[in-house]
């Protein structure tokens, strides 16, 4: 059920049809390498998710390119937003989702990029005491398995095979295929020693890609790209029928804004 497409009078008969579960898609507007659009890790995660709402109902959010992508403003096209304004709007959606009763909201990205933001978001969420509670995912252990089994190349990551694998299932009219780069793109490793010593610096992801191109698009198919985003959509309805399920979550918030307002040692001690 896409929130966009529904009426207001159909509204409340989606949100008790979903059981109050809302997924967020979400990504950035950033160079894909020379081939993929510049939003396609929003619209991966939408299609994702518009597609794991129909086996499992859930609301699904539109697409949402407002993610932590600093690292790319280098390159034509990008949109960099600065992370309070990221921090405060995904608040703001969450916000109202739960006015309207989605009060369990599934943030799932395409970007992995937002590998800290969004757990941060769903950590600090616990510092006022809010209506809604959220989850975070990225990619569950089916995506995994399938990307080792049909993918050729060991370097992925972004544009690469398996991105403009899905990009050619998905919506092969936005891929160009004239432009995927004519060589294969490594990590230029120049951020290999603080690697090693178990540092993440603040140009982590540009010292290696700064192309943002990994690996080699080349050997992307569209029968890959099925496979891989149909282990994805598994995962996600496996993921919103663990959410719908949950009651531990939603009690030990109430049970921890309790105890946080008036601090006391813990009986284990």
């Amino acid at each position: 059920m896409r929130w966009e497409n529904l009426t207001s009078a159909a509204f409340p008969r989606a949100v008790a049809e979903s059981s109050g579960v809302l997924i967020v898609p979400i990504g950035v507007i950033e160079p894909h390498a020379s081939h993929l659009p510049l939003g396609q890790d929003m619209l991966e995660a939408h299609h994702t998710a518009c597609r794991a709402a129909e086996r499992e109902p859930a609301v699904v959010f539109p697409p949402y390119p407002f993610g932590i992508n600093h690292e790319s403003a280098h390159l034509p096209g990008s949109v960099v937003i600065r992370r309070e304004t990221v921090m405060t709007l995904l608040g703001e959606i969450c916000s109202e989702a739960a006015r309207h009763g989605l009060t369990k909201i599934l943030l799932l990205s395409g970007h992995g990029g937002n590998r800290y933001f969004l757990p941060l978001f769903v950590q600090t969420v616990t510092q006022e005491k809010c209506a809604y509670v959220p989850y975070f995912m990225y990619a569950g252990p089916r995506t995994a398995r399938v990307a080792s089994e049909v993918l050729d190349g060991d370097e992925h990551g972004h544009a690469c095979e398996s991105e403009t694998s899905v990009a050619l299932h998905i919506h092969p009219e936005l891929v160009d295929t004239e432009c995927i780069p004519s060589r294969p793109f490594t990590s230029l490793r120049r951020n290999a020693e603080l690697k090693a010593a178990g540092v993440y610096g603040a140009l982590d992801w540009y010292e290696m890609y700064p192309a943002m191109y990994v690996g080699d698009a080349r050997p992307a198919t569209a029968a890959k790209g099925k496979a891989l985003s149909d282990a994805h959509v598994e995962d996600v309805v496996d993921a919103v029928r663990a959410i719908k399920a949950d009651s531990t979550t939603p009690e030990l918030l109430a049970e921890y804004h309790a105890r946080t307002t008036t601090p006391r040692p813990a009986a284990e001690w």
